[in-house]
């Protein structure tokens, strides 16, 4: 494997792997609650023509330059190129998948909740830190009206929700607003 260390200060590529045909361009990025760094991944597709196999954004332990890289590198050799070789086999490679509507990331949501937040499988999590984990998967996912979603779900008032959420946030269980805000908008601008 090839590697190309860029600055930490770089637009958009702080790091490049090639694998044989295979190309990885990685961005690290700093958001409220850690960092994640994003992969775009091209190959071969099974056609023979060079095609974009994966767009991934992964969350990461590290924080300074140096484990940053290690810990990507390390990533990439054990999942990331295994899983680009096996993709740029298969018939749809490189084609765009659509992104999933507001009533799918819903749906989707909700399964995940019920599985996770069962009698069961709750244990002895208070119900806020249930909420803050909650409100989190909804972020992850994009729900369109989470607090109302997560209501309905624990059979309490959005008022409750939200007082509950503002306490996370307090906490730092949940980034602020805010903070959130400001960063995609620094992630819109290239930053």
């Amino acid at each position: 494997m090839k590697s190309q260390h860029r600055s930490l200060t770089g637009k958009y590529i702080d790091l490049v792997l090639e694998d044989g045909d295979t190309y990885a361009t990685a961005e690290f990025k700093k958001l409220a609650g850690g960092s994640v760094c994003h992969w775009i991944v091209s190959g071969r597709s099974e056609d023979g023509l060079p095609a974009m196999l994966l767009d991934l954004p992964i969350p990461m332990r590290s924080t300074d330059e140096d484990s940053m890289i290690l810990e990507a590198t390390n990533f990439a050799t054990d999942f990331l190129f295994p899983m680009a070789q096996r993709l740029s086999t298969t018939p749809g490679a490189g084609e765009k998948l659509p992104d999933l509507n507001v009533e799918m990331k819903r749906s989707l949501f909700e399964e995940h909740m019920h599985h996770h937040f069962s009698p069961e499988r709750a244990g002895s999590l208070t119900l806020q830190r249930q909420t803050e984990a909650l409100f989190r998967m909804a972020t992850f996912l994009r729900v369109f009206s989470p607090i109302q979603t997560i209501a309905k779900f624990q059979n309490v008032a959005p008022s409750t929700v939200e007082t509950r959420v503002k306490k996370g946030r307090a906490s730092g269980a949940i980034p602020k607003a805010s903070e959130v805000r400001a960063r995609k908008e620094l992630l819109k601008k290239g930053k």
